[in-house]
């Protein structure tokens, strides 16, 4: 069980990360591109390509044309404006964060990230 001081320090941190510029900035980006009907259309449909591409290697069968589209799907989807922001932004912010979780693994000799790694 947490101690009250360790929790309140917890809260402190998580207080202070969401203090941060990157972190602003990053539910900003989320934001924008779920407000992007465009982006959700695309994205909806090349999961839903995802789907049936696996469900097709899984039943031994490939089809190479549903290969293409995805590929081309996924790449009109990295060029949009707010899905190129929101991966930007989700990296500078997962950095910090690994950044954060380095530090604490080093002070408590314990590696932390290592599940996150596996």
């Amino acid at each position: 069980m947490l101690d009250e001081t360790t929790r309140e320090r917890a809260i402190a941190l998580a207080e202070s990360i969401k203090n941060l510029n990157e972190y602003r900035e990053f539910l900003k980006m989320e934001k924008l591109l779920r407000e992007d009907g465009i982006a959700q259309k695309m994205i909806f449909e090349l999961q839903k390509k995802q789907e049936d591409f696996v469900s097709m290697q899984l039943s031994g069968e490939f089809d190479q044309n549903l290969l293409n589209e995805l590929k081309n799907l996924q790449s009109e989807l990295n060029k949009r404006e707010s899905v190129v922001n929101f991966i930007e932004s989700y990296n500078k912010l997962s950095s910090i964060l690994e950044e954060i979780i380095d530090v604490i693994s080093k002070e408590i000799e314990f590696d932390i990230g290592e599940i996150y790694r596996r």
